[in-house]
């Protein structure tokens, strides 16, 4: 069964359709597609929309005394069941769910507030909800309200594995602390990784700085361990030229240059601020 094949929508209609142009290339995956379900038919959390849903033919051929429905904002799909969860209204429920599922919809809130009681079948469809959720890192919250299906999930110990509420306001009030606590760990690892990036280039702007180079006699502590004599006596210290110690000037046929003094190329002070950077 094909919404507009039971709704007789016209072709503009058609092309204005997210259902229509989410399956258009595929026209066969559309029997028995929940529109109501998928990710763009609920924009109004008023409540609007569904109202106007339940009043399509489609809807209610697919809804037809199953007491189970299903809505989704942009985030959370909203399923709703009431009366009794017998075996027929489970197998209404895993329909909606295998839905829900096929299009990664892992964020979901089931509302018992209107259920008078769950038989063992459906227990056991709302655990398998639980571990398919948890298997893929969403979350199921149960409203179960204060009285017997509260209770139920109490003894038949289900509770232990379930996020269970007494309201609607409550289970979505879970959600938006979960997406707080989200942005709030984004924004610190957004703000971490700045700040690391912003140490590392400092780190590598100070690496590229060229090494502040001290005057000899200060690197020697005013003695040159290979001379006989102090600093205070050489040359270097009384005329400072700041010149490196190890560059001599030379001269031939009236043209000055410039060269390393051969014993200085051995010399600590030279192999740590000579070389390369200086001549």
């Amino acid at each position: 069964m094909k919404c507009h094949e039971v709704v007789k929508c016209s072709k503009e209609a058609r092309e204005a359709c997210f259902v229509w142009n989410s399956f258009r290339d595929n026209p066969q995956d559309m029997d028995n597609v929940k529109c109501w379900v998928l990710k763009g038919a609920y924009q109004d959390e008023s409540g609007q929309q569904l109202k106007k849903c339940r009043q399509c033919a489609y809807y209610l051929s697919m809804n037809r005394d199953t007491g189970i429905m299903s809505a989704s904002d942009a985030e959370i799909a909203m399923v709703t069941c009431d009366g009794m969860i017998n075996l027929e209204r489970t197998k209404a429920l895993e329909k909606v769910w295998e839905t829900l599922k096929q299009h990664n919809r892992f964020k979901v809130i089931l509302d018992l507030t209107r259920v008078k009681n769950i038989y063992s079948s459906g227990l056991g469809a709302i655990v398998k909800m639980q571990k398919d959720i948890t298997a893929a890192k969403g979350l199921l919250v149960v409203v179960a309200g204060d009285g017997h299906i509260a209770d139920l999930f109490i003894s038949s110990r289900i509770s232990r594995i379930l996020r269970i509420v007494k309201t609607s306001m409550e289970a979505r009030d879970i959600f938006e602390q979960i997406k707080k606590k989200e942005t709030e760990a984004e924004q610190k690892a957004e703000a971490a990784a700045r700040a690391a990036a912003e140490k590392a280039a400092l780190a590598a702007a100070e690496a590229a700085k060229p090494k502040e180079r001290p005057a000899c006699y200060v690197y020697f502590k005013n003695h040159n361990p290979k001379n006989a004599t102090t600093c205070d006596e050489c040359s270097k210290k009384i005329k400072p030229t700041g010149q490196p110690c190890w560059i001599v000037d030379g001269m031939i046929e009236g043209i000055s240059f410039q060269y390393v003094e051969e014993e200085c190329e051995e010399c600590p002070y030279f192999m740590e601020f000579g070389g390369a950077q200086e001549l």
